[in-house]
């Protein structure tokens, strides 16, 4: 009963993407199938994985057509969405607070004994949000992202770094989950795909895990809480989005510290209590700035 359910949602799938395509669904579910996603051993995605994979394509506006996504089988054997950089591009475009963006490359420089010359020690990427005073600024490390079996990144390591600083950026930015990259498929150990289909279809909209956050020092959280509380005063739902977003990205104990500073800024301006269970988009997270927060979100 269950394979004949995921198969049902996998033609409706289908069958709104030969909508918006003008195709057959018939014609379409065989491309994708014999062609788009399938894989290097010539073997085609289950029902279920294809589902998860139209699933990404249709929560995220990707055309696998394009080439802005594609399915790679883990070691685990299953196979999980992973977005081109052409994808991620667009995500981010398609993201209505999305103010523009920029990359810094560090002064200094580092050797790397797997390979010859000198690399930037990190790029600084920033994405600006709309009414919100500072971007989101992460920084990646050359050292920790450098994929000495990777072609790629060996013969453009500079662009695969930049590349890698703004995916992760953009998913601290929109907190976008529940899709993978290409840096997630190579690795020292390589991509195990931990993020296998049986976890994923239970998932809608699709989740990541994220690893717990560190605790910060107590300046930068309290610079944090401030540009959250003036966020949260000017715009009507500001105060969920500050509740949510402190869950999602603080460490237990700095976000018990942050709920309690919130709650009385609250009562301190004469407002009544939160209403429970709201839900908010992770695309409408409250942005600030996270600089010095771990951005290991993969």
């Amino acid at each position: 009963m269950e394979n004949n359910a995921i198969k049902a949602q996998t033609v409706s799938l289908v069958a709104r993407l030969a909508s918006k395509f003008g195709v057959e669904p018939g014609k379409l579910m065989a491309s994708l199938m014999n062609q788009v996603f399938k894989q290097s051993d010539g073997v085609a995605p289950s029902n279920e994985e294809l589902m998860v994979l139209l699933l990404v394509c249709e929560n995220f506006g990707l055309n696998p057509f394009n080439r802005e996504i594609f399915a790679f089988r883990g070691k685990g054997g299953d196979v999980v969405p992973v977005v081109s950089l052409d994808g991620w591009c667009k995500i981010v475009r398609n993201q209505k607070d999305f103010n523009g963006m920029s990359f810094k490359f560090s002064e200094s420089t580092i050797k790397l004994n797997c390979y010859g010359g000198e690399f930037p020690e990190y790029v600084e990427c920033s994405i600006k949000l709309k009414g919100v005073e500072d971007p989101v600024t992460i920084q990646e490390y050359m050292v920790e992202c450098f994929n000495e079996k990777s072609s790629v990144w060996r013969k453009w390591p500079r662009r695969m770094l930049r590349t890698r600083g703004f995916i992760q950026c953009a998913r601290l930015a929109f907190s976008l989950t529940g899709i993978y990259d290409e840096g997630d498929t190579f690795g020292e150990d390589s991509f195990n795909g931990s993020g296998t289909t049986s976890d994923l279809k239970s998932q809608i909209p699709l989740v990541q895990q994220i690893p717990a956050r560190p605790s910060l020092e107590k300046s930068r959280l309290d610079a944090l809480i401030g540009k959250l509380i003036e966020h949260a005063k000017n715009r009507d739902d500001g105060w969920e989005r500050a509740f949510q977003w402190i869950e999602e990205k603080f460490s237990q104990e700095d976000c018990a510290y942050a709920k309690e500073v919130l709650t009385a800024k609250r009562k301190e301006l004469g407002l009544s209590s939160l209403p429970e269970g709201n839900e908010i988009l992770p695309e409408e997270t409250s942005p600030a700035t996270l600089q010095g927060v771990s951005n290991e979100d993969r």
